[in-house]
């Protein structure tokens, strides 16, 4: 039976997944779908790139689980149970919301925009980050995945009984794994498709209106949080 994991070590994966799978199904769709939404309405052109954007968005996510489960193991249960580490991670899901917010009411970030000529470090940013789609989606995903929520403080407390910070970035990322099996991708898709409607059959000049109408909706929502 060499090179063949024993049933109890399979254990904690399938665990993960299967939690990840029922968090994605339930609460990381709701809490995900209105902004994951808004901003896809408000930038992509059809279903393909809201399924894109999808995509994109789950792999900051998993990324961030990830390195959550490596710092989880290594820090330990202080790591969980500090209270600051939990405000500080609010107030970054809110100030990456408002900072696209305001990109998306500055200028468009669809390629082919016609924005101004840029060189040297600006022009670097704003294809890298300041107006790419692709880049928002993963700080966004990204932003999402330090809110702490039930699964996920189920999931980081179980990782820390993995026998390696390793393992329990295996344990976190299947968990991330497992939120992609969710109706999130349904409603991206059906942004997309919304969005390319509205684009087509919008007169001239609408598409950019639709965009900032949605990045004044995504910095209310960026801001609510900490309004409550």
């Amino acid at each position: 039976m060499t090179g063949h994991l024993p049933p109890q070590a399979v254990v904690p994966y399938a665990t993960a997944l299967f939690m990840g799978i029922t968090a994605g199904i339930s609460h990381c769709s709701v809490m995900c779908a209105p902004v994951v939404g808004t901003y896809i309405m408000g930038s992509r052109p059809d279903v393909r790139s809201g399924i894109k954007s999808f995509a994109v968005f789950t792999a900051g996510r998993v990324f961030v689980y990830a390195a959550l489960g490596m710092v989880s193991g290594v820090i330990g249960r202080s790591f969980i149970d500090s209270e600051n580490g939990l405000r500080y991670a609010g107030w970054f899901y809110s100030v990456v919301l408002v900072s696209i917010g305001l990109l998306m009411l500055a200028r468009p970030v669809q390629k082919g925009c016609g924005c101004r000529k840029e060189n040297g470090v600006s022009a670097f940013l704003s294809r890298r980050f300041a107006f790419n789609p692709t880049a928002h989606m993963f700080a966004m995903g990204a932003a999402f995945s330090m809110i702490p929520c039930p699964p996920m403080t189920v999931m980081l407390v179980f990782s820390l009984g993995m026998p390696s910070a390793f393992s329990g970035g295996v344990v976190m990322s299947l968990f991330g794994i497992g939120t992609a099996l969710s109706p999130l991708l349904i409603i991206c898709a059906l942004a997309g498709w919304f969005s390319g409607g509205v684009r087509r059959g919008a007169p001239p000049g609408y598409a950019m209106l639709f965009q900032r109408v949605s990045g004044a909706i995504l910095i209310f929502l960026g801001c609510v949080p900490q309004l409550s």
